[in-house]
Protein backbone atom coordinates (compact mmCIF):
# COMPACT_ATOMS: atom_id res chain seq x y z
CA UNK A 1 0.00 0.00 0.00
CA UNK A 2 1.49 3.53 -0.93
CA UNK A 3 2.44 5.67 1.66
CA UNK A 4 -0.57 7.80 2.99
CA UNK A 5 2.05 11.38 3.50
CA UNK A 6 0.81 14.87 4.39
CA UNK A 7 1.96 16.84 1.58
CA UNK A 8 4.93 18.69 3.65
CA UNK A 9 5.36 22.13 1.78
CA UNK A 10 1.25 22.50 1.96
CA UNK A 11 1.06 21.62 5.55
CA UNK A 12 3.39 24.15 6.68
CA UNK A 13 4.26 21.80 10.08
CA UNK A 14 7.68 21.33 11.56
CA UNK A 15 9.63 18.35 9.34
CA UNK A 16 13.16 17.30 9.44
CA UNK A 17 12.30 14.45 6.74
CA UNK A 18 14.46 16.64 3.68
CA UNK A 19 17.20 17.29 6.16
CA UNK A 20 17.69 13.66 7.23
CA UNK A 21 17.55 12.56 3.84
CA UNK A 22 20.49 15.00 2.95
CA UNK A 23 22.59 13.91 6.03
CA UNK A 24 21.68 10.05 4.39
CA UNK A 25 22.74 10.34 1.40
CA UNK A 26 26.08 12.37 1.64
CA UNK A 27 27.11 9.81 4.10
CA UNK A 28 26.32 6.64 2.09
CA UNK A 29 28.16 8.08 -1.25
CA UNK A 30 31.34 9.02 1.16
CA UNK A 31 31.05 5.81 2.53
CA UNK A 32 31.09 3.88 -1.16
CA UNK A 33 33.80 6.45 -2.26
CA UNK A 34 36.05 5.41 1.09
CA UNK A 35 35.55 2.01 0.42
CA UNK A 36 36.12 1.59 -3.25
CA UNK A 37 39.47 3.89 -2.48
CA UNK A 38 40.54 0.94 -0.15
CA UNK A 39 40.50 -1.34 -3.09
CA UNK A 40 42.19 1.11 -5.63
CA UNK A 41 44.91 0.94 -2.99
CA UNK A 42 45.45 -2.46 -2.63
CA UNK A 43 45.27 -2.96 -6.60
CA UNK A 44 47.62 -0.28 -7.32
CA UNK A 45 49.90 -1.92 -5.08
CA UNK A 46 49.42 -4.98 -6.48
CA UNK A 47 48.30 -6.62 -3.04
CA UNK A 48 44.96 -9.19 -2.86
CA UNK A 49 41.87 -8.57 -0.95
CA UNK A 50 41.84 -9.96 2.60
CA UNK A 51 39.23 -10.94 4.74
CA UNK A 52 38.99 -7.39 6.24
CA UNK A 53 38.29 -6.15 2.86
CA UNK A 54 35.38 -8.23 1.45
CA UNK A 55 33.52 -7.59 5.47
CA UNK A 56 33.99 -4.16 4.53
CA UNK A 57 32.17 -4.58 1.28
CA UNK A 58 29.42 -6.51 3.44
CA UNK A 59 29.35 -3.73 5.81
CA UNK A 60 28.58 -0.88 3.20
CA UNK A 61 26.08 -3.09 1.96
CA UNK A 62 24.20 -3.31 5.13
CA UNK A 63 25.03 0.22 5.50
CA UNK A 64 22.92 0.93 2.43
CA UNK A 65 20.15 -1.48 3.85
CA UNK A 66 19.71 0.61 6.98
CA UNK A 67 20.10 3.99 5.12
CA UNK A 68 17.35 2.47 2.61
CA UNK A 69 15.13 1.96 5.63
CA UNK A 70 15.52 5.70 6.84
CA UNK A 71 14.77 6.28 3.94
CA UNK A 72 11.40 4.42 3.94
CA UNK A 73 10.77 5.80 7.62
CA UNK A 74 11.25 9.47 6.45
CA UNK A 75 8.75 8.85 3.39
CA UNK A 76 6.21 7.45 5.64
CA UNK A 77 6.39 10.34 8.49
CA UNK A 78 9.63 10.11 10.58
CA UNK A 79 10.55 13.47 11.23
CA UNK A 80 6.99 14.60 11.66
CA UNK A 81 5.08 14.78 14.88
CA UNK A 82 3.04 11.86 15.21
CA UNK A 83 0.18 13.99 15.80
CA UNK A 84 -0.47 14.85 12.33
CA UNK A 85 0.09 11.58 10.82
CA UNK A 86 -2.58 9.18 9.86
CA UNK A 87 -2.44 5.93 11.77
CA UNK A 88 -1.51 3.25 9.05
CA UNK A 89 1.93 5.57 8.58
CA UNK A 90 2.38 5.46 12.22
CA UNK A 91 2.37 1.46 12.30
CA UNK A 92 4.59 1.16 9.13
CA UNK A 93 7.45 3.70 10.74
CA UNK A 94 7.12 1.16 13.95
CA UNK A 95 6.96 -1.79 11.29
CA UNK A 96 10.36 -0.31 9.53
CA UNK A 97 12.01 0.39 12.96
CA UNK A 98 11.98 -2.93 13.90
CA UNK A 99 14.28 -3.87 10.78
CA UNK A 100 15.89 -1.13 10.70
CA UNK A 101 17.28 -1.89 14.76
CA UNK A 102 18.48 -5.10 13.60
CA UNK A 103 19.89 -4.00 10.28
CA UNK A 104 21.51 -1.43 11.77
CA UNK A 105 23.68 -3.19 14.70
CA UNK A 106 24.48 -5.71 12.09
CA UNK A 107 25.83 -3.30 10.33
CA UNK A 108 27.98 -1.69 13.51
CA UNK A 109 28.89 -5.47 14.04
CA UNK A 110 30.62 -6.22 10.85
CA UNK A 111 32.64 -2.74 10.67
CA UNK A 112 33.84 -3.83 13.84
CA UNK A 113 34.99 -7.33 12.82
CA UNK A 114 36.31 -6.14 9.58
CA UNK A 115 38.89 -3.67 11.84
CA UNK A 116 39.84 -6.08 14.40
CA UNK A 117 40.47 -8.77 11.20
CA UNK A 118 42.69 -5.49 9.52
CA UNK A 119 44.25 -5.25 13.48
CA UNK A 120 45.22 -8.84 13.20
CA UNK A 121 46.93 -8.97 9.97
CA UNK A 122 48.79 -5.79 11.15
CA UNK A 123 49.44 -7.07 14.83
CA UNK A 124 50.02 -10.73 14.57
CA UNK A 125 51.23 -11.19 18.05
CA UNK A 126 49.33 -14.23 20.11
CA UNK A 127 48.51 -11.76 22.91
CA UNK A 128 47.13 -9.13 20.50
CA UNK A 129 45.33 -11.40 18.91
CA UNK A 130 43.56 -13.17 21.76
CA UNK A 131 42.62 -9.61 22.62
CA UNK A 132 40.95 -9.00 19.18
CA UNK A 133 39.17 -12.12 19.29
CA UNK A 134 37.39 -11.54 22.57
CA UNK A 135 36.64 -8.10 21.27
CA UNK A 136 35.43 -10.02 18.31
CA UNK A 137 33.16 -12.49 20.29
CA UNK A 138 31.84 -9.47 22.49
CA UNK A 139 30.83 -7.79 19.21
CA UNK A 140 28.81 -10.94 18.01
CA UNK A 141 27.21 -11.05 21.06
CA UNK A 142 26.12 -7.54 21.77
CA UNK A 143 24.76 -7.82 17.97
CA UNK A 144 22.79 -11.10 18.41
CA UNK A 145 21.60 -9.55 21.63
CA UNK A 146 19.84 -6.50 20.17
CA UNK A 147 18.86 -8.35 17.39
CA UNK A 148 17.08 -10.56 19.79
CA UNK A 149 16.01 -7.74 22.07
CA UNK A 150 14.67 -5.69 19.06
CA UNK A 151 12.57 -8.29 17.34
CA UNK A 152 11.12 -9.96 20.64
CA UNK A 153 10.85 -6.16 22.33
CA UNK A 154 6.89 -7.08 22.90
CA UNK A 155 5.03 -9.95 23.51
CA UNK A 156 3.42 -10.67 20.90
CA UNK A 157 6.01 -9.29 18.80
CA UNK A 158 3.39 -7.26 16.53
CA UNK A 159 2.26 -5.21 19.74
CA UNK A 160 5.41 -3.32 18.81
CA UNK A 161 4.17 -1.67 15.58
CA UNK A 162 0.53 -2.24 17.18
CA UNK A 163 0.39 -0.70 20.65
CA UNK A 164 -2.96 -0.49 21.17
CA UNK A 165 -3.38 -4.34 21.14
CA UNK A 166 -3.69 -6.32 24.37
CA UNK A 167 0.09 -7.17 25.61
CA UNK A 168 3.65 -5.64 26.97
CA UNK A 169 6.72 -4.69 25.86
CA UNK A 170 10.36 -3.62 27.41
CA UNK A 171 10.91 -0.44 28.42
CA UNK A 172 12.19 0.94 24.58
CA UNK A 173 14.43 4.10 25.65
CA UNK A 174 16.03 1.50 28.33
CA UNK A 175 16.74 -0.74 25.62
CA UNK A 176 18.00 2.59 23.20
CA UNK A 177 20.39 3.17 25.76
CA UNK A 178 21.69 -0.25 26.61
CA UNK A 179 22.11 -0.79 22.91
CA UNK A 180 24.50 2.63 22.70
CA UNK A 181 26.29 2.13 26.18
CA UNK A 182 28.41 -1.41 25.09
CA UNK A 183 28.55 -0.13 21.52
CA UNK A 184 30.74 3.27 22.73
CA UNK A 185 32.84 1.30 25.17
CA UNK A 186 33.76 -1.54 22.45
CA UNK A 187 33.94 1.61 20.32
CA UNK A 188 36.49 2.85 22.82
CA UNK A 189 38.31 -1.16 23.43
CA UNK A 190 39.17 -1.16 19.24
CA UNK A 191 40.23 2.27 19.08
CA UNK A 192 43.32 1.99 21.72
CA UNK A 193 44.11 -1.67 20.39
CA UNK A 194 46.79 -0.83 18.29
CA UNK A 195 48.33 2.03 20.32
CA UNK A 196 50.09 0.03 23.23
CA UNK A 197 51.76 -1.72 20.43
CA UNK A 198 52.77 0.99 18.68
CA UNK A 199 53.99 2.47 21.66
CA UNK A 200 56.50 -0.83 22.43
CA UNK A 201 57.63 0.29 18.96
CA UNK A 202 61.60 1.38 18.91
CA UNK A 203 61.43 4.22 16.72
CA UNK A 204 62.04 8.30 17.30
CA UNK A 205 58.38 9.59 19.35
CA UNK A 206 57.82 11.85 15.97
CA UNK A 207 57.10 8.55 14.14
CA UNK A 208 55.80 6.99 16.85
CA UNK A 209 52.89 9.85 17.08
CA UNK A 210 52.55 9.67 13.23
CA UNK A 211 51.59 6.27 13.48
CA UNK A 212 49.30 6.58 16.70
CA UNK A 213 47.59 10.02 14.58
CA UNK A 214 47.12 7.04 11.66
CA UNK A 215 45.22 4.72 13.87
CA UNK A 216 43.71 7.29 15.70
CA UNK A 217 42.05 8.95 12.46
CA UNK A 218 38.97 6.41 13.01
CA UNK A 219 38.13 8.39 16.28
CA UNK A 220 35.01 10.59 14.51
CA UNK A 221 32.71 7.60 14.36
CA UNK A 222 33.48 7.19 18.26
CA UNK A 223 31.87 10.66 18.23
CA UNK A 224 28.94 9.94 15.88
CA UNK A 225 27.99 7.08 18.70
CA UNK A 226 28.34 9.73 21.47
CA UNK A 227 25.95 12.15 19.45
CA UNK A 228 23.66 9.77 18.61
CA UNK A 229 23.67 8.47 21.97
CA UNK A 230 22.75 12.20 23.04
CA UNK A 231 19.84 12.11 20.47
CA UNK A 232 18.29 8.80 22.29
CA UNK A 233 17.57 11.63 25.60
CA UNK A 234 14.99 13.10 23.50
CA UNK A 235 12.68 10.13 22.55
CA UNK A 236 9.43 10.01 23.84
CA UNK A 237 6.58 6.79 23.41
CA UNK A 238 4.18 9.01 22.37
CA UNK A 239 6.10 11.18 19.62
CA UNK A 240 8.13 8.68 18.25
CA UNK A 241 8.21 9.84 14.50
CA UNK A 242 9.43 13.03 15.95
CA UNK A 243 11.61 12.19 18.41
CA UNK A 244 13.41 9.40 17.11
CA UNK A 245 14.13 10.90 13.93
CA UNK A 246 17.66 12.47 14.28
CA UNK A 247 18.55 9.27 16.48
CA UNK A 248 17.42 7.21 13.30
CA UNK A 249 19.83 9.01 11.21
CA UNK A 250 22.66 9.37 13.24
CA UNK A 251 22.59 5.80 13.20
CA UNK A 252 23.25 5.92 9.62
CA UNK A 253 25.93 8.82 10.15
CA UNK A 254 27.66 6.41 12.84
CA UNK A 255 27.96 2.81 10.26
CA UNK A 256 28.95 5.22 7.45
CA UNK A 257 31.81 7.09 10.20
CA UNK A 258 33.08 3.35 10.94
CA UNK A 259 33.54 2.50 7.23
CA UNK A 260 35.28 5.83 6.43
CA UNK A 261 37.08 5.25 9.84
CA UNK A 262 38.32 1.99 9.12
CA UNK A 263 39.06 3.10 5.67
CA UNK A 264 41.47 5.91 6.61
CA UNK A 265 44.42 3.54 7.34
CA UNK A 266 44.40 1.93 4.30
CA UNK A 267 44.46 4.89 1.88
CA UNK A 268 48.43 6.19 3.17
CA UNK A 269 49.61 4.27 -0.07
CA UNK A 270 47.33 5.47 -2.27
CA UNK A 271 48.37 9.46 -0.88
CA UNK A 272 51.76 8.84 -0.87
CA UNK A 273 51.30 8.04 -4.72
CA UNK A 274 49.26 10.64 -5.81
CA UNK A 275 51.66 13.49 -4.01
CA UNK A 276 54.56 11.66 -5.56
CA UNK A 277 53.07 12.11 -8.96
CA UNK A 278 51.74 15.27 -8.11
CA UNK A 279 55.99 16.14 -7.55
CA UNK A 280 56.78 14.85 -10.44
CA UNK A 281 54.83 17.03 -12.31
CA UNK A 282 55.99 19.88 -11.02
CA UNK A 283 59.44 19.27 -10.67
CA UNK A 284 60.03 15.95 -12.31
CA UNK A 285 61.76 14.75 -9.31
CA UNK A 286 59.58 12.49 -7.99
CA UNK A 287 60.42 9.20 -10.05
CA UNK A 288 64.05 9.35 -8.91
CA UNK A 289 62.87 10.64 -5.49
CA UNK A 290 60.33 7.47 -5.24
CA UNK A 291 62.91 4.99 -6.20
CA UNK A 292 66.12 6.27 -3.89
CA UNK A 293 63.14 5.70 -1.42
CA UNK A 294 62.32 2.48 -1.67
CA UNK A 295 66.01 0.99 -2.15
CA UNK A 296 66.67 2.80 1.29
CA UNK A 297 63.60 2.19 3.07
CA UNK A 298 63.96 0.16 6.19
CA UNK A 299 60.82 -2.44 7.37
CA UNK A 300 58.93 -1.33 10.33
CA UNK A 301 58.63 -4.54 12.19
CA UNK A 302 55.25 -4.81 14.52
CA UNK A 303 55.50 -7.99 15.83
CA UNK A 304 58.77 -9.47 15.33
CA UNK A 305 62.57 -8.68 15.63
CA UNK A 306 63.14 -6.74 12.58
CA UNK A 307 66.67 -5.96 13.11
CA UNK A 308 68.19 -7.10 10.02
CA UNK A 309 66.91 -6.34 6.34
CA UNK A 310 64.65 -9.24 4.88
CA UNK A 311 66.74 -12.08 3.34
CA UNK A 312 65.03 -14.70 1.14
CA UNK A 313 64.27 -17.68 2.99
CA UNK A 314 65.19 -16.23 6.42
CA UNK A 315 62.30 -14.26 6.71
CA UNK A 316 58.98 -14.27 5.32
CA UNK A 317 57.67 -9.96 4.96
CA UNK A 318 53.90 -9.11 4.09
CA UNK A 319 53.93 -5.37 2.65
CA UNK A 320 50.40 -4.21 4.12
CA UNK A 321 48.20 -1.80 2.76
CA UNK A 322 49.18 0.79 5.60
CA UNK A 323 53.06 0.37 4.41
CA UNK A 324 54.07 -1.43 7.42
CA UNK A 325 55.68 -4.75 7.57
CA UNK A 326 54.59 -7.57 9.37
CA UNK A 327 57.19 -10.35 10.45
CA UNK A 328 55.57 -13.78 10.21
CA UNK A 329 57.28 -15.97 12.24
CA UNK A 330 56.68 -18.20 15.10
CA UNK A 331 57.49 -16.48 18.46
CA UNK A 332 57.70 -13.71 17.08
CA UNK A 333 58.73 -10.92 19.67
CA UNK A 334 59.16 -6.81 20.14
CA UNK A 335 62.53 -5.72 19.83
CA UNK A 336 64.62 -3.86 17.36
CA UNK A 337 62.62 -2.17 14.86
CA UNK A 338 63.11 0.32 12.45
CA UNK A 339 60.91 3.12 10.52
CA UNK A 340 60.85 4.16 6.93
CA UNK A 341 62.98 6.84 7.02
Amino acid sequence: MPAVILPRIAQNVPDKGPRLEAITTALLVLATFFVILRFVARYRRGLTYGPDDWMMVVSLLFCFGSGGLNYAMISWGLGRHAAILPQENLVMVLKLLVAFECVYCTAVALVKLSLLLMYMRIFPTKGFKIGAYILGFMTVGWCIAINCVSIFQCHPIKKAWLPTIPGSCINLKASFIGNAVPNILTDVAILCMPIGQVWKLQVTPTQRASLCFMFLLGSFVLFASIYRFTTIMQFQLTDTTWTLATACTWCVVEVASGIISACLPTLRPLMKMVSSQFGSSRGRSGKGTTGNLSRNTELVTIGGTGAKRSQTGERHFKRLDDELVTVVEEGSHYGNSTMDR
